[in-house]
């Protein structure tokens, strides 16, 4: 993930948070809800994989990891391309 992205996110999440206590998430609107939840996912992302790619480099060292990395990519896009498409709803102005 590009830095400024990493930084905006975590920069708006921590602005968000000291901004308003837990009793104004009761005030949030439903898009400011949203915007904090990715906020949250994104810095947990970060957070997450920068974890696992310690806990892979570690052990395995860097080609190793780099494998196992796109093994898990490639099984995921097999599995994308081969499970059925959940059911959408219609959005308006689109055929």
């Amino acid at each position: 993930m590009p830095t400024l992205l990493s930084q905006t996110a975590i920069a708006e999440l921590i602005n968000d948070v000291l901004k308003g206590s837990r009793a104004a998430l009761r005030g949030m609107t439903a898009k400011q809800r949203l915007a904090r939840t990715r906020w949250t996912a994104t810095v947990g992302g970060i957070f997450g994989g920068g974890v696992l790619g310690t806990l892979l480099l570690v052990p395995l060292g860097t080609g190793r990891a780099l494998l196992v990395i796109a093994a898990a990519v490639l099984l995921l896009a097999v599995v994308g391309m081969i499970a059925p498409p959940g059911e959408t709803e219609p959005v308006l102005g689109r055929p």
